[in-house]
């Protein structure tokens, strides 16, 4: 990151290399989550690398996203603002997209969880304070079932690493924020802010060198984790269900969002090893051998999942914030498109995803 000093004045600014993993945090992302769409029912078998076939539970066209991504950018279209996402202002914008998108925008394939939150203050969304609401619905769901640990806040999570890249305070307070309005376990908004802190980490650190992933580390943000579910935290990562060493097993569940973050970085591991067996070779291009690593990551993600297109974004938005958005193949890039629409009521598209990630991390670095 560059910083000069004209006029007494501070200018901010995000090198090249930064740009392209801003951009690639929602790129991949779109991406992971469309390679995983057409298998996640199981009727489709997954056969070589995956394709572009559409379908899925929300009856999509190819290269359409689902659910995943289409809620990311009701939060990436107030984040792109510089607002700080941790304050109820902020907070009632995404709440209200969101009820937005289940009664009016056409939402697909919704989780069971976020639907009844959602459906608890949608007709009263457009009165103040509908961000508390939605939260005391949560709280309320959680109080009745003890049930509210599952992915769907961790799905939709990766622009928030973007919010405020020099801060990770910040960063973890928005996205326990965000978590919260719909799911009120803590280990929702916990699993959202180890994935935000890597993203922000992996973005403010030095560009890939061409080597094995080497980017942040799920250990290092547990400081940002409340004292008492630390040592929880951190006997999974180390030696527990999700140790690197259970790469080739990842656990099963992973509807729960400890097991669906926790497949998202055995992925990495996974990659890792098999890169290193085949070499991952000297001799090529170094943005040649980034795609190959970028190919590896969510092939494995998809592969090695039940919750395929969610599993594939979560994985996406970190991969991305390592390897940038010139790893993915640009066939997929091209063929990305989805929900919420423009203002012009086009769907979106991949430029529009670089725009608000580009927007995002530039009006934060300016609070």
């Amino acid at each position: 990151m560059r910083s000069t000093r004209p006029n007494d004045a501070r200018t901010v600014s995000l090198t090249p290399s930064q740009l392209d993993r801003v951009e690639g945090v929602l790129l991949a992302q779109a991406v992971g989550d469309v390679m995983g769409v057409p298998y996640e029912p199981g009727d489709v078998p997954l056969e070589g690398l995956p394709r572009l076939l559409g379908g899925g539970f929300g009856d999509y066209a190819p290269g359409e996203w689902s659910d995943d991504t289409q809620m990311s950018l009701y939060i990436a279209q107030v984040a792109a603002t510089g607002a700080d996402l941790s304050e109820d202002t902020a907070l009632d914008k995404i709440a209200r997209g969101w009820c937005r998108w289940v009664t009016v925008d056409g939402a697909t394939d919704v989780g069971a969880q976020t639907r009844e939150v959602i459906g608890a203050v949608a007709a009263d969304a457009e009165a103040p304070g509908i961000a508390a609401r939605m939260r005391a619905a949560a709280k309320a769901l959680h109080a009745r079932t003890g049930q509210t640990a599952g992915n769907g806040a961790l799905m939709r999570n990766g622009i928030v690493g973007l919010t405020r890249l020099g801060n990770r305070r910040a960063t973890a307070a928005a996205a326990r924020a965000v978590a919260e309005l719909t799911h009120a376990d803590p280990l929702a908004g916990d699993s959202c802010v180890i994935q935000a802190e890597m993203i922000r980490a992996n973005i403010m650190a030095p560009p890939w060198q061409g080597m094995p992933y080497f980017g942040a580390n799920a250990l290092a943000a547990l400081d940002l984790i409340p004292t008492e579910r630390r040592r929880y935290w951190h006997d999974l990562f180390d030696g527990g269900i999700l140790d690197a060493a259970h790469c080739q097993e990842p656990p099963s569940g992973d509807g729960f969002t400890v097991h669906a973050l926790g497949h998202a970085t055995l992925a990495f591991t996974f990659a890792n090893r098999v890169g290193n067996r085949s070499g991952a070779p000297m001799g090529r291009d170094r943005q040649e051998v980034a795609r190959i690593w970028m190919e590896a990551l969510l092939d494995r993600a998809v592969r090695a999942s039940q919750d395929k297109d969610t599993i594939g974004a979560i994985t996406g938005a970190i991969a991305g914030s390592y390897l940038g958005a010139s790893a993915l193949d640009p066939r997929w890039v091209a063929a990305v498109h989805g929900l919420p629409r423009r203002s012009d009521d086009a769907e979106r598209t991949a430029t529009d995803l670089r725009a608000l990630a580009r927007a995002t991390a530039s009006a934060g670095l300016s609070r």
